[in-house]
């Protein structure tokens, strides 16, 4: 007797292969062995650093061949600590010796100065403040190339280029009264003839230029009185002594 299969062929059974069954469990069971080998492997070098550490922390902790001033033993961990006590000196007298170079490369002897300036001021002059200022200048000074560092040249005369800036200088500011002298004149121009007079101060005329005098009568606890301020230009540089 024949049989006719009348199903369509999409609802057909098929038979199926167990290989690919069986190369998934095999991929499976694979990476499975591979992450207990990889978690394995990485408790053993745990456990051997902490090994190295305690190791070292013993051979830090223990006696060396050095001894302190008592005679005893010194540890690694105390040549450590002394090493960086005997660094943290030499930077703190590294900074010293900075300060006092900075100090000494001023050339300017303030003390010499003001005393001077106490012997050129007349007696009928008082001070109120005398300060150190910074003021800005328009200077004429070469161009520098930004890139290069050099001057810069002109093509034409084949010299510097020269171009203005603002150039930052240390200004000796003087403020004070002048009273009445002898003559009955508050007078400020003997103090300024006397601090630029190169024949009664030369040693003052060499570091300080008078730039413009602020002159103005007003009263001072109910007496007549001029009020001034000199400015000085502080042409000494640091670094360079004036002789």
């Amino acid at each position: 007797m024949i049989r006719i299969n009348l199903l369509p062929e999409q609802f057909r059974p098929v038979k199926k292969s167990i290989l690919p069954y069986f190369l998934a469990m095999v991929v499976f069971v694979l990476g499975l062995l591979s992450i207990v080998f990889f978690y394995l492997s990485l408790h053993q070098k745990s456990i051997q650093l902490v090994t190295q550490k305690s190791n070292l922390q013993k051979e830090y902790d223990s006696p060396t061949e050095l001894k302190n001033e008592d005679g005893e033993f010194i540890t690694l961990s105390g040549v450590v600590n002394e090493y960086r006590k005997l660094d943290k000196k030499k930077q703190d007298l590294e900074k010293r010796v900075a300060v006092i170079q900075e100090i000494l490369s001023d050339r300017i002897i303030w003390s010499e100065n003001l005393f001077l300036l106490a012997n050129l001021t007349p007696e009928n002059v008082w001070y109120d403040r005398i300060r150190v200022t910074w003021q800005t200048f328009r200077e004429k000074v070469i161009k520098i190339d930004q890139k290069t560092g050099k001057p810069v040249i002109d093509p034409k005369t084949k010299e510097p280029q020269f171009e203005q800036k603002s150039v930052k200088k240390p200004i000796l500011e003087i403020t004070g009264y002048v009273i009445s002298g002898e003559q009955g004149e508050r007078q400020i121009s003997p103090l300024i003839e006397n601090t630029t007079d190169p024949e009664k101060a030369s040693y003052f005329v060499k570091q300080f230029t008078l730039l413009r005098p602020k002159i103005e009568d007003t009263e001072f606890n109910g007496f007549s009185v001029r009020k001034f301020t000199l400015e000085y230009l502080i042409e000494a540089k640091p670094g360079v002594k004036n002789d």
